[in-house]
């Protein structure tokens, strides 16, 4: 394994370092959304 990673397992705890990467993970999925509808609604508009 990553010797950071280890690291931060021993330090803060497994369930503390896994909520930090689902957190992250679900930053992006949500950056990438709010992109992809803003895309959407230019879309539309250009549309009408």
């Amino acid at each position: 394994m990553d010797e950071p990673l280890l690291t931060a397992v021993s330090a803060v705890g497994f369930p503390i370092v896994v909520t930090f990467y689902l957190l992250t993970t679900f930053q992006r999925s949500m950056d990438r959304l709010t992109t992809q509808l803003g895309e959407l609604t230019r879309e539309l508009q250009r549309l009408k």
